[in-house]
């Protein structure tokens, strides 16, 4: 192909030449006829373009972040004229790993490609055919036309959830020293030990084999929730340093607000949501509510931390003062943490605030570059990207602001 547009070219400024010396009109008719011909073949790409006949689908519009789903192109060739050599270019959810797929289809033949779709991180993501690259019958012309712009192009939308991960316990409050002892009910789902009976306790509750043991009615206590309402405030402002840093500590950011959200629901508590672009806090008083939330970590766009403070979520008084624990999910970095925890009614030792450090660096350093003058009893809980988030949220790996 390269051979014969060099040479169909070349004859072409040839043939001007020796009809600008000799004058002869012969010169000029083949310069016409081969200028015809490359006119005649742009039209027929332009026809090919604006027509193109394609179908494509995803095999799960749906996934979790870490999923790998396939897209399917189906490319017919429904006019009387063979395409050769055609090339057609694949955006995936990666945009650095686009897929180029080669062909020639003969009229009235059609082919198919699977496109191996990773999903690598969360969001929601345009993905199908961008450029199409054709040559004419002859290979004089190669054309490369942006699909996206074809008032017939449609592309497919696949979103991508954060990661969902099962926490043991709920970051409990009992973890502070403020809330040393216990608080017992006579009702509950976490078991915490025995008292002697009393008339009136439900015969459900008693404990057959310690009271068989001791030869008196025991029955079982639970304990009571210090947690009925929890906040979750998600911070959408990242420190990081190249642009997959941002995407790796938005998911883990959305991660760690949905697993303690989740939890929360299940074990019954009211969650109360909020981050930055949005007007009013979302409240979720069941597991069936979740999946609001859910479709929101999805969605949610992050920004890079450039010091500025205004974006920071904030929640009505009367939210801050029901609520027994705010759980603040942030990956902007030392100072400017401190900075918001500072300026900002949310982060009070009252409020029983435990701060999720999302990060991609040392534990230390991270915990180091946080002032403890802003984050007086506050929990700061460090999760470095890599870690498995349950057991990063756990209790153990807690360290305390200092208190006065």
């Amino acid at each position: 192909m390269k051979l014969l547009r060099g040479c169909w070219y070349s004859l072409m400024a040839g043939f001007l030449l020796a009809g600008l010396v000799t004058g002869r009109r012969e010169f000029f008719l083949l310069l016409f006829i081969m200028g015809f011909i490359l006119l005649y073949s742009l039209c027929i790409n332009i026809w090919t373009a604006r027509s193109f006949c394609y179908l494509q689908e995803v095999e799960k519009k749906v996934c979790v972040k870490g999923d790998q789903t396939y897209m399917r192109v189906f490319v017919t060739n429904d006019k009387p004229f063979p395409f050769s050599l055609m090339r057609i270019t694949i955006i995936p959810v990666v945009r650095s790993q686009k897929a180029r797929e080669r062909f020639s289809l003969p009229p009235g033949s059609s082919i198919t490609f699977t496109v191996p779709l990773a999903c690598p991180y969360r969001g929601i993501y345009n993905v199908g055919i961008s450029t199409l690259e054709i040559n004419d019958s002859f290979g004089l012309v190669r054309t490369t036309f942006n699909i996206l712009d074809m008032p017939y192009y449609r592309h497919v939308e696949v979103k991508v959830y954060p990661q969902l991960t099962e926490l043991g316990a709920l970051p409990a409050a009992e973890s502070d020293p403020k809330f040393v002892g216990k608080r017992y009910a006579e009702q509950g789902e976490s078991y915490a030990g025995l008292r002697p009976y009393r008339p009136g306790d439900s015969l459900k509750r008693i404990h057959r084999a310690v009271s068989a043991r001791r030869h008196e009615w025991f029955v079982r206590t639970y304990d009571l929730p210090l947690e009925t309402s929890v906040i979750i405030v998600l911070d959408t402002v990242t420190a990081h340093g190249t642009q997959e840093d941002g995407l790796y500590l938005s998911d883990l950011c959305c991660q760690c607000a949905a697993a303690i959200a989740r939890y929360s629901l299940k074990a019954g508590y009211r969650v109360i949501y909020r981050d930055a672009s949005l007007d009013s806090a979302f409240v979720l008083e069941s597991a069936n509510d979740f999946q609001r939330l859910y479709d929101r970590l999805a969605e949610l766009d992050f920004e890079a931390d450039d010091g500025s403070t205004g974006r920071f979520p904030q929640l009505a008084a009367g939210q801050l003062t029901d609520a027994q624990a705010v759980y603040i999910v942030s990956a902007r970095g030392g100072d400017g943490i401190e900075e918001v925890f500072s300026s900002s009614a949310v982060a009070q030792p009252q409020h029983n605030v435990k701060l999720i450090a999302v990060h991609s660096g040392a534990p230390t350093a991270v915990c180091a570059g946080i002032g403890r003058s802003a984050l007086l009893g506050v929990q700061i809980i460090p999760v470095m990207v890599g870690d498995d988030v349950a057991t990063a949220l756990g209790i153990g790996n807690w360290e305390f602001g200092i208190r006065n």
